[in-house]
């Protein structure tokens, strides 16, 4: 008798363990199922997010080639402002010279 009782404990004990092992693999498997969807799910969500970005990236490049296209321009202007800047300095320089020569020459102005 106290042999089927052993048996019976290590046939129980068997199968609770075997309950156990097949519980757990139906477990994991769910899991992989899980995260197998949500990874779907996520590529889907970022090809429906590509052409967007495309768009943006491709507008990106456009404006930044506009952006260089007007540095150039500005620098340019840059360019002329200063040299018409030292022109106009050069020709002030020459009336205020010719001012200062004319009342030199006026007696009217001159200083005693």
């Amino acid at each position: 008798m106290d042999n089927m009782v052993t048996f019976w404990i290590v046939l129980a004990a068997v199968l609770v363990l075997a309950a156990l092992v097949v519980w757990a693999l139906v477990a994991r498997n769910r899991r992989i199922v899980a995260a197998r969807q949500e990874a779907a799910g996520l590529r889907e969500q970022a090809q429906s997010g590509e052409s967007y970005a495309q768009s943006a990236e491709e507008r990106a490049r456009e404006l930044q080639g506009k952006a260089r296209e007007a540095q150039v321009r500005a620098d340019k202007l840059h360019s002329e402002a200063e040299e018409a800047t030292r022109i106009a300095r050069e020709h002030r320089d020459r009336v205020t010279g010719d001012y200062v020569s004319a009342d030199e020459v006026d007696p009217d102005t001159k200083r005693h």
